[in-house]
């Protein structure tokens, strides 16, 4: 506790001085008092600099959070916080969302605001959606993981025909259902200026897709939309599809892993695809796709030429499959990253795959292939090939070069005796694992 209040010390001597150009404070993982968060309040009242302050995992309380906000909603000051995360503080509540929704009525500068997993609950973000309807500055609000219900979407919804400002709202890890999803739905009709919107690890299934996939007819706004974790299945998948087809709606980016996508689903997609030329990034990881589905997905990729990104790791794609997807390759022009990574294809697929990529002028440059099937020699030959002969800067392997996504050697043997042992469940069990920005 001692050095934490060293550190604050020193950061609110820098904050005083106003010239020594810190535009970001940064206070996380620290044990803070509210004594010192109100310290911290005082000394941002006079400076002009500071852009972004950060309070994050520190155990503050609506009362640290009511002394921000005093300094936010006095116009008077030369504060100039565009940016506030007050994340991970779980005792913030409803109380403290309340002061934040006062600033949003008054101040004229924060942009961005980050309430993720604070414990404010439907009646904290009543408050904030209330002061949505008025305010005209706010581009982004997150507010995942706060056991937000259908009421809160229904607030939302409401705020959405009326705020013509935010462009970002995170929802991720929430309790919105259908009916929920319903309400959002009849907000997105109207709005204009959404450009992404959050869904992730909710309770939406295909009734809020099938909401959704009807509202974004009429909407020419939103480009990104991640719903992965919603159990949708095939059913959602196909509301979905019905969206994508004929480039009516003016998405570029969707996330639908960890949905329980099977075959059947991944068939809807790829139909509706054939013919799209909007969206740039589809997101499968974490799914039931077998090989039917991903011949589907690799049969659409011969007609479509406009997505760049492709994510179905953690299904159950086969040699069969991945030799389609392989072939396609050599005919698309426009894929630059995907991903196959825990899969169960073995050497054939993995070879295949090669082939193309050492012979043919593909546009691929990321690919993924770690925790398969294929064996040690023919993965490790695979990447020696692939970076001698290909276009591929990075690849996903144990013996080629790790990207973000790649895992550890024996976390790939662990899931391969996975799949062994439960093959029917290793879609459902691999995709909990993954992390929300590959899944959502």
């Amino acid at each position: 506790m001692g050095q934490d209040a060293s550190k604050l010390s020193h950061l609110r001597r820098d904050i005083k001085e106003n010239g020594s150009g810190t535009t970001e404070v940064k206070v996380e993982g620290l044990q803070v008092s509210d004594k010192s968060i109100r310290k911290l309040s005082e000394a941002l009242r006079r400076n002009s600099v500071v852009e972004e302050l950060s309070v994050v995992g520190c155990g503050v309380g609506p009362v640290s959070v009511q002394h921000i906000s005093d300094t936010l909603c006095n116009s008077f000051l030369t504060c100039n916080i565009t940016k506030l995360n007050l994340s991970d503080n779980e005792q913030i509540g409803p109380e403290g969302a309340e002061s934040l929704a006062a600033v949003l009525e008054t101040n004229k500068v924060l942009q961005h605001l980050a309430l993720n997993n604070c414990d404010i609950g439907d009646r904290g973000l009543e408050a904030l959606a209330t002061a949505l309807c008025r305010n005209r500055t706010l581009v982004t609000l997150e507010v995942g993981t706060n056991s937000l219900t259908d009421v809160s979407a229904q607030y939302l919804g409401g705020s959405l025909k009326l705020n013509f400002k935010l462009e970002g709202l995170s929802l991720w890890q929430n309790d919105i259902s259908g009916q929920g999803a319903q309400r959002l739905a009849e907000g997105l009709q109207g709005n204009k200026t959404l450009l992404w919107i959050g869904l992730g690890s909710n309770h939406i299934g295909a009734e809020g897709a099938w909401a959704l996939s009807q509202s974004l007819q009429d909407n020419n706004s939103l480009l990104w939309m991640g719903l992965g974790g919603n159990e949708l299945g095939d059913k959602g998948a196909l509301h979905l599809a019905t969206l994508l087809q004929d480039n009516v709606c003016s998405l570029q980016s969707i996330g639908l892993g960890g949905n329980e996508i099977r075959d059947e689903g991944a068939g809807h997609l790829a139909a509706a695809l054939k013919l799209n030329t909007t969206l740039r990034s589809l997101g499968l990881g974490g799914n039931q796709i077998a090989d039917d589905g991903g011949k589907s997905i690799a049969d659409m990729l011969r007609h479509n030429q406009s997505l760049r990104k492709v994510l179905l790791s953690s299904n159950l794609l086969g040699d069969n499959a991945v030799a389609a997807l392989a072939e396609c390759l050599a005919v698309n022009s426009g894929l630059d990253m995907l991903l196959i990574g825990d899969n169960p294809f073995g050497d054939e697929g993995g070879t295949r795959l090669c082939e193309v990529l050492c012979q043919s002028n593909t546009t691929l440059t990321v690919l993924d292939i770690h925790g398969s099937r294929m064996s040690n020699p023919v993965e490790k030959e695979i990447a020696d090939n692939v970076s001698k002969y290909s276009s591929l800067k990075k690849l996903g392997s144990y013996y080629g070069t790790r990207s973000s996504h790649s895992i550890s050697h024996t976390e790939a043997q662990a899931r391969k005796l996975a799949r062994q042992r439960n093959e029917q469940n290793f879609a459902r069990q691999a995709s909990s694992q993954l992390s929300p920005s590959h899944l959502y």
